[in-house]
């Protein structure tokens, strides 16, 4: 049996580019509506209210397994396009009875304007965050980058953007 999160993200797409917003991870979809009542209300999001992209994620699973080779994404940033898929074989985290998550990616400075930065999965531990880590920086590219892992601790149910975004 796998566990799975829900994850909460804001991704619109304006004149100029496509920017997506990571505002948290939850064990419940009323946890998550909760969420996107409080983004709502701040600049930015609520001028693009239909943006609202909810996914879930398995746990513990790490989603760059091969490394990488080259800049990707737009402006060097590559994000899980979705959500993992979900069926019966998976339950949600609620079962685990957390609090919270280990968030773990990797990311580094190409030149000043331009970072490269993958998604690497949630880990229910930092024991298992830590151990992805050291499973990947053996592969291609994240070998050349071995310091720029980033492990973030991270509530759930917990608004992770405390204002809203876009031009003043």
């Amino acid at each position: 049996m796998e566990y799975f999160i829900y994850a909460l993200n804001h991704t619109y797409t304006d004149d100029s580019h496509t920017d997506t917003k990571f505002l948290g991870f939850s064990n419940s979809l009323e946890d998550l509506e909760e969420l996107k009542a409080k983004a709502i209300l701040m600049p930015g999001f609520r001028d693009y209210p239909d943006c609202f992209v909810t996914d879930c994620y398995i746990l513990d699973k790490i989603h760059w397994n091969e490394g990488f080779e080259e800049v990707i994404g737009e402006i060097g940033r590559d994000y899980i396009e979705k959500g993992d898929v979900i069926d019966e074989n998976h339950i949600s985290i609620k079962e685990l009875g957390l609090n919270t998550v280990f968030s773990v990616s990797h990311y580094y400075t190409i030149h000043t304007f331009l970072d490269d930065e993958r998604y690497i999965g949630v880990f229910s531990s930092l024991e298992k965050a830590e151990k992805a880590i050291e499973e990947l920086k053996s592969k291609p590219g994240f070998k050349d980058y071995q310091n720029d892992f980033n492990i973030s601790e991270l509530d759930l149910a917990v608004l992770l953007w405390n204002s809203g975004f876009g031009t003043v």
